[in-house]
């Protein structure tokens, strides 16, 4: 399964600019008594203009892979924002307002492609903020304009640290980064499975090099020992020497921070040579298809993370939830289509923005939307879910909902450990 680089739509604000107003010339003539004294509009103040909104207008705007290998995940993004932006306007909007989406970018999942869309979105198309945002590649390579730009990013859909730490006061993350995940997973297997020699096979990219951090950082921390840590390559699928390593080093728990191919290829390694370590992985591995298909029973026992729970079906959120995506996303058949993962994360974005927008008033600014959602404690959308920031704080969530895989009734399945939110201690 392909992982969003870093599940991150960002809003970043940029500051409405006040014009200066003169002082008009005084005025001799007495007005006629029964008559009231004539305004005119040097008399009236000049009304702050805030890029992307008018009194029936907020325009944002973003990018997201719509061709290429990742256009699977970034059209189905771009799908679940689309669905609630609809549903709010057929509600008449916000204050009023009709949010405008100008244009969601087909980076093709390229650093540069993704920089060229947010200049021309913030500089010729004038949006009021990000939003949806894709990919590891577009988010690094826009991250510093953002900053410089001001503009509002709301959700930046990726892992990476860079999106929280250190927190950028424009740009919202809402998914578990790398490395606050990394110490979620680290202090479950040593405090609640009692798992104290723990080993990290990392993958040797951004993801890997912050996971590795997350567990290094915690171990101690948590009272558990790092008996044995070893990186590997993108595609990597030779792991015999690092299970064998973690096997003589005694380890408990493997915490596997790398993606769903090498997962496999580990897990698949750890049961050849009789290694009875709990594997411990990524919510970015959490494919309760792929997973037990690729692996098989190897896959038995492992436990990954996620950042929202289990979809219940009978839930009257999931219920609101596939309503609204199914009227407004029709498929080439001319069905309703069914939301997936990633178009959740993009109806999350849509419902991030919104309430924002809500909270910050009709009279609407980035730095008032800015304050709007650092004001945010623990708030519940229908499908966004206890989501929080403050002054120097732009995680979104902390919450953690962990899962492991099981052999029920002959099949191997990915059932959930807790029902409510998993946090640092």
């Amino acid at each position: 399964m392909k992982r969003f680089m870093a599940g991150l739509l960002s809003l970043v604000m940029v500051a409405g600019l006040a014009a200066g107003c003169s002082e008009p010339a005084k005025d001799t003539t007495k007005a006629p008594d029964t008559a009231p004294a004539a305004t005119t509009p040097a008399d009236q103040p000049k009304k702050v203009e805030v890029p992307g909104v008018t009194d029936t207008t907020v325009k944002v705007g973003g990018f997201a892979a719509q061709s290429g290998g990742v256009a699977p995940i970034g059209i189905s993004v771009r799908k679940g924002f689309e669905a609630y932006i609809k549903y709010v306007n057929d509600a008449g909007g916000v204050h009023g307002r009709k949010i405008e989406i100008v244009k969601v970018v087909d980076d093709e999942f390229t650093a540069a492609k993704a920089l060229a869309a947010s200049k021309e979105l913030v500089e010729s198309d004038k949006v009021f903020a990000m939003a949806p945002v894709l990919g590891t590649p577009g988010v690094q390579a826009s991250m510093d304009y953002w900053v410089e730009q001001n503009i509002p990013v709301v959700y930046p859909m990726t892992g990476i640290e860079q999106t929280a730490h250190p927190a950028k006061k424009n740009v919202f993350a809402v998914q578990p980064n790398n490395y606050d995940e990394a110490k979620i997973l680290t202090q479950y297997a040593i405090q609640d499975l009692g798992k104290k020699k723990v080993a990290v096979l990392w993958q040797n990219t951004d993801m890997g090099k912050q996971g590795l951090k997350g567990v290094q950082d915690q171990v101690k921390a948590s009272g558990g020992e790092l008996v044995y840590e070893a990186a590997h390559e993108l595609k990597a699928v030779d792991f015999a020497t690092p299970v064998l390593n973690a096997k003589a080093k005694g380890a408990e728990a493997v915490i596997l921070y790398t993606t769903i191919a090498e997962s496999v290829g580990i897990m698949k390694e750890m049961q050849k040579q009789g290694l009875t370590a709990v594997p411990l992985t990524s919510y970015v591995n959490a494919d309760p298809v792929n997973l037990p298909k690729l692996a098989g029973d190897a896959a038995v026992g492992l436990i990954t993370g996620g950042w929202v729970p289990v979809a219940d079906p009978n839930s009257p959120d999931i219920k609101k939830f596939n309503e609204v995506y199914g009227k407004y996303i029709i498929g080439a058949d001319g069905k309703p289509e069914a939301p997936n993962a990633y178009s959740t994360a993009g109806w999350i974005a849509a419902e991030l923005l919104v309430k924002g927008l809500q909270d910050a008033g009709k009279d609407l600014t980035r730095e008032k939307f800015v304050a709007a959602l650092e004001a945010l404690k623990n708030w519940n959308g229908i499908m966004a879910k206890d989501i929080s920031y403050g002054p120097g704080d732009r995680r979104g969530s902390t919450a953690f909902y962990l899962n492991k895989v099981e052999k029920k009734d002959g099949n191997i399945v990915m059932l959930p450990i807790n029902t409510q939110p998993y946090r640092l201690k």
